[in-house]
């Protein structure tokens, strides 16, 4: 090991940060976690984190072995929607083109949910990431109260993980056959009207 405690930026010196960072976001989950912590935990200066990883959510998708940054289909699906306003239909679209990309992989959906099913604190770091880089980057609705906001975000997160369990764990046709797009057509419309639709308020009969 080098002055300082510094290991040299070769060798294994990325796994061995990769594995420190799954150990310390399950245990101080993502919000409790930082980069100094890993870099304790991989017995390395946290300049090398820092080398290897541009920020605690890009070592949390290596940690976690995520296929793709969520924020970035909602980025991309925004920026193509502008014209159509069919945000839902592309936010759809993008997220199970991103997931059938990994099929095959050791960043499968399947391998995914089975890492959260098997901890729960893993489960509540991956929860925090995505309200990290995903809820918190989406502006809520003007004079709407912060529980209509959390709701619209629960009914959007079980539209885009239903979708994806009853296509990748499920294998359910013709959701595990149809393209991308088409199913993004079929339940785009759905998760436009969760994000800035008309919700039936709690305990108000429909």
């Amino acid at each position: 090991m080098s002055p300082g405690g510094r290991r040299p930026g070769k060798g294994n010196a990325r796994d061995d940060i990769v594995r420190a960072a799954r150990e310390t976001f399950a245990t101080q989950g993502y919000e409790g976690a930082s980069l100094r912590a890993v870099a304790r935990a991989a017995g390395v200066d946290a300049a090398l984190v820092h080398h290897y990883f541009d920020g605690k959510a890009d070592l949390f998708i290596a940690a976690m072995a995520l296929p793709f940054d969520p924020r970035q289909v909602h980025l991309v699906a925004e920026a193509g929607a502008v014209s159509s306003g069919f945000i839902g239909s592309a936010t759809v679209e993008g997220f199970l083109t991103m997931w059938d990309l990994a099929e095959g992989t050791g960043s499968s959906f399947v391998s995914c949910v089975g890492a959260m099913a098997a901890s729960r604190a893993v489960a509540d770091a991956f929860r925090q990431f995505v309200k990290e880089r995903v809820w918190e980057q989406i502006r809520p609705i003007a004079g709407e109260s912060q529980s209509t906001t959390e709701t619209r975000r629960g009914l959007m997160a079980s539209q885009l993980l239903g979708l994806a369990f009853t296509r990748y764990v499920l294998r359910v046709p013709p959701m595990s056959t149809a393209s991308p797009a088409d199913i993004g057509r079929w339940a785009g419309p759905t998760l436009d009207r969760y994000s800035s639709g008309p919700l039936v308020e709690p305990g108000v009969p429909g």
